[in-house]
């Protein structure tokens, strides 16, 4: 909760959407997989291991991997999607974001137990290559929407432009280049025209 109040208040802005998918990923897969190679060596689903070092950061990860996934994975997807979903469809998309949402929640709920009793430590380590899986989709098909006008979101997932996120944001950067020297010119002609009137007028009083 608190995780999930920092990245709402103080980090979505600063950090940027992306940088905090690929660093929450990151912090949570070194603890799933932490977890993973912990409760494998120390055979923890069988008996009760020593309470040493190893299990005290075994206890530290599960806290880590709370706070990176509510820093991020947490959040994050709510707002973005509620982003760059168009005017038309942002109703019905946002409708089957949630029920997405809480499906896989529902499954995830529901199956942990029975992987824990059939796979053990196999259930860290899934969940940490989901991670790993979680992280190259961000980084790979997810660009930056930190800054960027709801106008201007086509000009990062429009119908032409890659999937593909860097691709995606050298279109966007283009294309506002583009839009910045067309804006240039139109003050120019525009300065001109006051330019000229501003002339003629004196010429007439004088």
């Amino acid at each position: 909760m608190i995780a999930t109040i920092l990245y709402a208040g103080f980090l979505i802005d600063r950090v940027g959407r992306r940088k905090l998918l690929l660093i929450g990923g990151v912090g949570a897969g070194i603890a799933m997989f932490y977890l993973a190679g912990y409760s494998q060596i120390s055979h923890s689903f069988e008996r009760t291991p020593p309470l040493d070092s190893g299990a005290r950061a075994a206890v530290a990860m599960v806290y880590i991997y709370a706070l990176f996934y509510g820093l991020s994975w947490n959040g994050v997807p709510w707002l973005f999607c509620s982003e760059v979903l168009p005017t038309r469809v942002r109703t019905a998309g946002m409708a089957f974001c949630v029920c997405i949402q809480w499906l896989t929640q529902f499954v995830i709920v529901y199956s942990l137990p029975h992987m824990v009793l059939g796979i053990k430590y196999g259930t860290f380590l899934f969940f940490g290559c989901c991670t790993v899986l979680a992280v190259a989709f961000a980084w790979f098909f997810i660009p930056e929407t930190k800054g960027v006008q709801l106008e201007d979101m086509d000009l990062i997932f429009g119908p032409d432009v890659s999937v593909r996120a860097g691709k995606a944001m050298h279109n966007y950067e283009m294309a506002r280049s583009a839009r910045a020297v067309i804006s240039g010119e139109k003050r120019g002609v525009v300065h001109d025209e006051v330019t000229t009137i501003y002339t003629n007028s004196a010429s007439m009083v004088r």
